[in-house]
């Protein structure tokens, strides 16, 4: 059990002119959510927007970019530091090639479409080769000429049809496809454009030529190889301004969007002719750091604590290792920062829900191997796969690739717990083998295992009537177990929220729950509830008599409509029994019908493995959905309803990442420029 990291409003004020020195430290610093001004003491100050600079900045930044797209990306090799927002922009605008880019990447442009032009016109010139004679036959002052590839059956449709235009002429080559020249006279276009539309079919016309085809392809090829070679002294030429800016603009373009976003910061700023000042969140355990630092490279700045009444940002310290089920929480709702993240107790708890709903080897190997290939596929992106396409286009429509490495990421130690279970229950893929084990433990080893488990191999037995009543127990137990952690974790919120009252009444509910489940185990035991003949069960009805005038103190008389719900919350735990009878039964029939069939000759043998591979298939795919589903479901109803409120606001503290440049901090300490190592830019 954790609780959201401690959060601390704070105030901070300075010399106006060392606003943005001070939000860049900020921004480096990465551990204030920089908030409005609270009214009380935005009504003394006044807003002073810098919008003038800021629009040159974003200006200057939409320059940089720009550049930056036009430019292939090379290596930066070191980091840049600048000092101000001045000492950037005056970096920014010393980098004058935009005329030379400009003119480069529209000869690019330009020699790109020329190339492609020359290209599509030698295939089709090399389609007209079967004309033997100078293609300027095709120039004509009365008709145009077009060129398709035809079907044979597409062309002879085309054929008949062309016969009702008067002076058309058609000349063709090839089997299937057909090559065809097509000469109409200008005064038939329209007929022919009609004629061609109802075919279906598609020409383009021929451009004028000059020359046997052998002679116009070597022209095109020499123009085309002339272009090529144009485009790639272009190529050279961008690549060199590339090699001498690229870096700099990397550095320029990180600093100066890194400004930007100080200037929507300070907006929220108040000023006087002289200070600024501004209003945020930080963790308590980052107030220090935050101070030391602002005292250590800021002249006149002072960090102040803040009275507060609002709500605090909420940061989640979950263990790193079990980071990842934080999402299954935040689906749920994020939790308020004055009440327990149940991240952990979730993290400890749906694995086993998970696990003991299957309990089956086979169905946890399976399941384990597919979350283990998730994971590789997802950090590891790229190579092949069994998994078709439409399949892939699918699952991307339903998560994204992290989304499921975090669900993969959660069944794995679900799918180990299921394969312990298995192991108990002697299920592989509802099969028995254990006995076969015990059976050769004892022969070699003379262990003398109990007969039980040589002849029947199961430790627990889920459908026998002793391991039926065994496991609807324990799950009665983990059902009064989780209801009751949920209830004390309910009191100790109310405690911090400053709530008493509300105390007695999750103390009442409590009461109720152990009441009444001990009066039940009595009834199953046979004993004597009879609070004159016994004293303990008097005690037991005590409980729930004085639960029932603590919930009316707590939470008033109306709450006591709600008795029942305590009951079925713990009984809804029995369906971790339900759904892994329901898995173990589907399983047993099916393997009872493959096995009947394969002993009845070949035909039903082929039917009875049909039967086992997609009844075995249908079953993994429930035994890898139902308990997920039902394992949040038991979490967030039953669990997270007796203490959990959610409704909570992420914290989200000012910063970014720094590749390029160095920080504010960087340069007051070392006032030099730090290489790097070397990284490919993407522009």
């Amino acid at each position: 059990m954790l609780k959201p990291a401690a959060m601390q409003r704070v105030g901070v004020v300075g010399s106006r002119e060392e606003r943005q020195h001070v939000v860049s430290i900020l921004h480096d610093l990465g551990v204030v959510q920089i908030e409005p001004l609270s009214e009380e003491t935005a009504a003394l100050l006044r807003a002073d927007a810098e919008a003038a600079a800021s629009k040159e900045v974003s200006e200057e930044l939409l320059r940089v970019r720009s550049l930056m797209s036009a430019l292939p990306a090379t290596k930066a090799t070191e980091r840049k530091g600048f000092s101000s927002t001045k000492e950037v922009m005056e970096a920014s605008k010393s980098i004058k090639i935009d005329s030379e880019v400009a003119s480069l990447k529209q000869s690019e442009e330009r020699l790109k479409s020329r190339i492609d032009e020359l290209k599509a016109r030698e295939a089709l010139v090399r389609s007209l080769e079967f004309i033997d004679a100078d293609l300027g036959v095709l120039n004509l002052e009365s008709a145009d000429s077009f060129f398709a590839s035809l079907p044979a059956d597409a062309f002879g449709q085309l054929s008949s049809s062309l016969a009702s235009i008067p002076g058309v002429m058609v000349q063709s080559a090839g089997g299937d496809p057909v090559r065809v020249v097509v000469i109409v006279p200008k005064v038939a276009l329209e007929k022919f454009g009609s004629i061609v539309q109802a075919a279906n079919v598609r020409l383009e016309r021929v451009p004028p030529m000059t020359g046997a085809a052998p002679k116009v392809l070597a022209s095109l090829e020499a123009n085309r190889k002339m272009a090529e070679s144009e485009l790639a002294k272009v190529a050279d030429g961008l690549k060199a301004l590339s090699d001498k800016y690229y870096g700099v603009l990397s550095s320029v373009e990180e600093q100066l969007h890194i400004e930007a976003r100080i200037y929507e910061v300070i907006n929220h700023f108040g000023f006087t002719e002289t200070s600024f000042v501004m209003e945020g969140w930080v963790p308590r355990k980052s107030e220090a750091a935050l101070k030391d630092a602002l005292a250590l490279h800021s002249r006149s700045t002072v960090v102040f604590d803040i009275p507060s009444a609002s709500r605090p940002p909420t940061l989640m310290e979950t263990p790193k290792r079990l980071r990842f089920f934080e999402s299954f929480v935040r689906f749920y709702s994020l939790p308020q920062s004055n009440e327990f993240d149940p991240t952990v107790i979730f993290a400890f708890t749906f694995p086993v829900f998970f696990g003991l709903m299957f309990g089956d080897v086979g169905y946890g190997l399976v399941i384990l191997g597919v979350s283990l290939w998730i994971i590789r596929r997802v950090e590891h992106p790229g190579g092949k796969t069994l998994v078709p396409a439409a399949l892939r286009r699918f699952a991307r429509n339903i998560f994204k690739p992290a989304q499921f490495r975090k669900l993969a990421m959660a069944m794995v130690p679900g799918s180990i717990i299921g394969i312990v279970f298995g192991f108990i229950f002697n299920a592989y893929f509802g099969f028995h083998f254990n006995q076969y084990l015990y059976s050769y433990l004892n022969s070699t080893f003379s262990l003398n295992l109990p007969k039980s488990l040589v002849t029947n191999g199961a430790i627990l037995d889920p459908i026998s009537s002793s391991g039926l009543k065994t496991l609807l127990l324990l799950s009665g137990y983990i059902g009064l177990f989780e209801v009751s952690m949920g209830l004390v974790m309910g009191m100790v919120n109310k405690y911090w929220e400053g709530e008493t009252r509300h105390i007695f009444g999750k103390l009442g509910w409590l009461f109720e729950a152990w009441g009444i489940a001990l009066v039940g185990l009595t009834v199953l035991h046979h004993g004597d509830v009879n609070p004159l003949s016994n004293t303990l069960a008097g005690g037991y009805i005590g409980l729930v008599g004085a639960g029932m005038v603590l919930i009316a103190y707590g939470e008033g008389g109306q709450a006591l409509i709600e008795l029942p719900s305590i009951v079925s919350h713990i009984l809804s735990y029995t369906r971790l029994v339900g759904i892994l009878l329901a898995s173990v039964a589907l399983a047993l029939v099916v393997d009872t019908l493959f096995l009947g069939d394969i002993s009845s000759g070949p035909a039903y043998a082929v039917m009875g493995v049909v039967i086992l591979v997609m009844g075995q298939l249908f079953n993994l795919i429930l035994a890898l959905f139902e308990p997920g589903i039902q394992g949040a479901r038991l979490i967030y109803v039953e669990f997270f309803s007796k203490f959990y409120h959610g409704q909570g606001r992420m914290f989200t503290p000012f910063r970014g990442r720094r590749t390029y440049t160095m920080s504010r901090m960087e340069i007051s300490t070392k006032g030099r420029v730090v290489p790097a190592e070397p990284v490919t830019v993407t522009a």
